[in-house]
């Protein structure tokens, strides 16, 4: 097994770590007060850095685009400023930390002359001047002397924006608090200035391009309005001079319409009268229609013949028939009746008239309309042609206006020197009497503090390490010699301790046991028979705690169940207290063999659903203890953790000395990585009656691993070895099939 011990916070005894940290107080303290005057008396030398700031705010007015539309409405002030997103903001702020502006504010402050951005006229403080002696300091080599100021004016330099704000801060430190407060005025100052000449130079600019298109602009409309007049008169294609700037053709044909509208609706209704006149003459009724009885002369007829009827009707209760007053007034009334039929026949006559009247007219409008139709038609391409002329002169009419209005607005702009983006500045900076580097006494406070912590820590990991420790030797000592002779098989020995052990499964594991004596080293020694091997363990057997050795095949095809119940028995009949361990994935063959119950064991003892008393049986005839494989090994095998099985393990090296565990090549190899080869021994069993394997273990290695502190042993499974180790397995399988049920 692997010598390493494991620590457990029990092996710590508090009395002696107590007094190492009381022994080494003093020299933290001395430590700590060292780091203080160290560090206070470091940054007495250091000059004074003091930090002044001054605050701008970015204002955007209404109309900042020279090329904006002055026909469009405009944005109110408002909108405007919500376009001074971030990235706006953003832009600003690089421009107030731009190369050139820098240039300008070191010149106008003659900075190159101050040994606090130029280092080659000398040093700030002792500080730089120790620096300077060791290399580490001064002007670098080959490096321009504008370069070295710039480095020296970015590097005080802060230029930030506030969140959610047009708020910008231009924060500078110097070791002089007026030249501090100065340049950060400067900078706000030149800034603004040069966004005020930016915009009216880039007016200035879009005037001289704006002149040349607009006189360019106003002959093209020139050209274009008098092409349009030229080809209108050469198609007789006039404007009426309406609204809707309709041709002359256009007007026409569209009064015509409204005329043969008219037209039909006239001859409709005379139609409809004369067709009523000539059907109420047929029926006598014609007195009845409405323009007879509207014509004046009917009327009055009319009224005549009522009074002759009248007087017939008064004479002739006097007078006969044949009196001539009473022919006289007959042949009147006659008379009356006789016009009044010939002024009705006279008014039918003419509604028929009309009617006809009303049916040439609208013929004759529908023939002008059909032939102003054609006319139309063949004039369709000039009418199509003119209208891109006139399109063509109307754009470059508009064009022309916009250009004029936009000439205008910014003329009246660059003589007011409006400036759409605006700088104001909000708070100037002001000399600071408090500098802000160096801190001495919270620095120096801190520098002692971390120096104290250190040392506290420092001697503490030492006293732990060294001297606070208990000896180092398990608080539970094995069981000796005489205290480990075979427990009745009825009760095992385990059945109190490992007991107790599984129920705290996640407590930290138990202490390790201290390794073997004699020195294991890594190579393989070679064991002829069981007794010499069990010889060779018992030898190497340390004097407390257990012992464990891993018996595996050298190839899946070797059944090495013989080898470790021989050995196991041999320890036992030593005096040695031993259980035998089957860790399986396809079986628990070995249980079979020896005629103890396969289930429960390891699997269920790993996953906690079996205690110690559960899985240990006694191999019959013998004084060995035996857990089988369990149900299921390789599914749990999957889930398990690894702390699990070392903790079964660690428990089982309390109440027994040695722990033979025996499997197929592949399941111990899984085991054997999965605690990470905490084996005492590792025993490889061959067979020399098989083909020697292709891929055969070097020297020094087990199952595939290369191991240390692991003694190797290789034992021959020959018939002459196993004569002895099948007979007492042919003992112990027959008095386990007597005793116990398979």
């Amino acid at each position: 097994m692997p010598t390493a011990n494991r620590l457990s916070p029990d092996d710590i005894d508090p009395a002696n770590l107590w007094t190492a940290i009381r022994s080494a107080l003093p020299g933290v303290l001395v430590a700590s007060l060292a780091a203080f005057a160290v560090t206070f008396g470091l940054l007495t030398q250091v000059a004074p850095r003091y930090q002044s700031e001054a605050e701008l705010t970015i204002d955007a007015k209404a109309g900042t685009n020279p090329f904006s539309d002055p026909k469009q409405p405009q944005s109110s002030s408002d909108s405007t400023s919500n376009r001074m997103d971030k990235e706006a903001i953003n832009t600003h702020i690089r421009s107030l930390q731009s190369p050139a502006l820098a240039a300008k504010i070191v010149n106008d402050l003659k900075l190159k002359d101050n040994v606090e951005f130029n280092s080659a006229l000398g040093d700030v403080d002792n500080v730089s001047k120790l620096l300077r002696l060791i290399g580490l300091g001064g002007p670098r080599a080959g490096q321009a002397e504008q370069d070295r100021v710039l480095e020296a004016y970015f590097g005080k330099l802060d230029v930030y924006a506030a969140r959610e704000s047009r708020f910008i801060g231009i924060r500078f430190t110097s070791s002089n608090p007026d030249l501090a407060a100065t340049i950060p005025n400067a900078i706000a100052e030149a800034y603004r200035a040069e966004l005020a000449g930016r915009q009216v130079e880039e007016t200035k600019d879009v005037q001289d391009a704006l002149l040349p298109k607009i006189e360019q602009l106003s002959k093209d409309v020139s050209s274009a309005e008098v092409l349009v007049e030229q080809f209108r008169g050469k198609t007789d294609s006039f404007n009426t001079g309406n609204k809707d700037k309709q041709t002359l053709n256009e007007q026409q044909l569209g009064e015509l319409t409204n005329e043969l509208s008219k037209a039909q609706a006239a001859r409709s209704d005379s139609e409809a009268r004369a067709r009523s006149a000539e059907a109420m003459m047929k029926g006598g009724s014609g007195e009845a229609l409405p323009d007879v009885q509207k014509s004046p002369l009917i009327q009055n007829l009319v009224q005549q013949r009522v009074r002759a009827e009248r007087q017939i009707a008064e004479v002739s209760a006097a007078l006969l028939p044949g009196h001539p007053r009473m022919r006289q007034l007959n042949a009147d009334l006659a008379g009356l009746k006789s016009l009044i039929n010939a002024e009705v026949a006279k008014i039918a006559d003419g509604l028929s008239k009309e009617a006809k009247v009303a049916a040439e007219r609208e013929a004759s409008v529908k023939k002008r309309l059909s032939e102003l139709k054609v006319t139309v038609v063949n004039a369709g391409p000039d009418e199509a042609k003119l209208k891109m002329l006139v399109a063509d002169a109307q754009s470059k009419r508009d064009e022309l206006e916009r250009l004029q209005a936009q000439y205008n607005v910014n003329k009246n702009r660059a003589d007011s020197k409006a400036v759409p983006v605006e700088a104001k500045l909000i708070s100037a900076a002001t000399p600071a009497s408090v500098p802000v580097f160096p801190k001495k006494l919270p620095w120096a406070a801190l520098a002692s503090l971390a120096t104290f912590i250190l040392g506290l820590s420092v001697s503490i990991l030492k006293a732990t390490a060294i001297g606070a420790r208990s000896g180092g030797a398990p608080r539970t000592k094995a069981p000796s010699a005489t205290s480990r002779a075979s427990p009745p098989l009825g009760v095992p020995a385990l059945a109190a301790s490992p007991a107790a052990a599984v129920t705290k499964a996640l407590t930290p594991l138990v202490e390790s046991r201290p390794a073997a004596e004699a020195d294991a080293g890594s190579a393989i020694a070679a064991m002829s028979s069981p007794e010499a091997l069990a010889s060779h363990i018992l030898e190497r057997t340390p004097a407390q705690g257990g012992y464990r050795s891993l018996v595996a095949g050298e190839t899946n095809g070797i059944d090495c169940g013989p080898t470790a119940i021989s050995l196991a028995t041999r320890l036992v009949d030593a005096g040695q207290p031993t259980v035998l361990i089957e860790w399986s994935f396809g079986g628990a063959l070995l249980a079979r063999q020896i005629g103890v119950a396969s289930a429960p064991g390891m699997a269920e003892l790993v996953a906690g659903s079996a205690t110690f008393e559960d899985v240990i049986a006694a191999v019959p005839g013998t004084g060995c203890h035996f857990i089988a494989a369990g149900h299921g090994l390789g599914e749990v095998e999957a889930a398990f953790d690894p702390d699990q099985v070392n903790l079964v393990l660690d428990a089982l090296d309390e109440a027994y000395a040695h722990i033979v565990v025996v499997g197929e090549h592949d399941a111990v190899r899984t085991l054997f990585e999965t605690i990470e080869g905490r084996f005492d021994a590792g025993i490889i069993v061959v067979d020399p009656s098989l083909p020697v394997p292709v891929l055969r273990d070097p020297d020094g290695t087990f199952l595939g691993f290369e191991v240390a502190d692991i003694e190797l042993i290789k034992i021959s499974r020959t018939t002459g070895t196993n004569d002895a180790a099948g007979r007492r397995l042919r003992d112990v399988t027959g008095a386990g099939r007597n005793q116990l049920p398979a």
